[in-house]
């Protein structure tokens, strides 16, 4: 699996949220000052569904990236898994 680490701050909640409904990703615990977001093979999120203003946007990956990006530009972000191990995830 692949994921990203979104920063756990307010202004990031709802790029949690979306990718919960996106229905393509597992979203683990908070961890520290971060939480994982992991999927399979990949995840698009579109920005109008967090209803974050550019600037938030493109700041969605700050947190970290374990994957590709595809696509990330002012509307859509979509991130491909390389099926490397997660650093600092328990194994299952």
């Amino acid at each position: 699996m692949s994921g990203f680490y979104v920063l756990a701050v307010p202004e990031f909640a709802s790029l949690i949220d979306a990718a919960i409904k996106s229905g393509a990703s597992k979203v683990h615990p908070r961890r520290g000052y971060y939480q994982l977001v992991e999927f399979d093979s990949e995840i698009e999120i579109w920005r109008r569904d967090t209803h974050m203003n550019e600037a938030v946007w493109y700041g969605c990956l700050t947190g970290g990236l374990d994957g590709k990006i595809a696509h990330f530009d002012a509307d859509r972000l979509k991130l491909v898994a390389t099926n490397e191990p997660i650093l600092g995830a328990a194994s299952a």
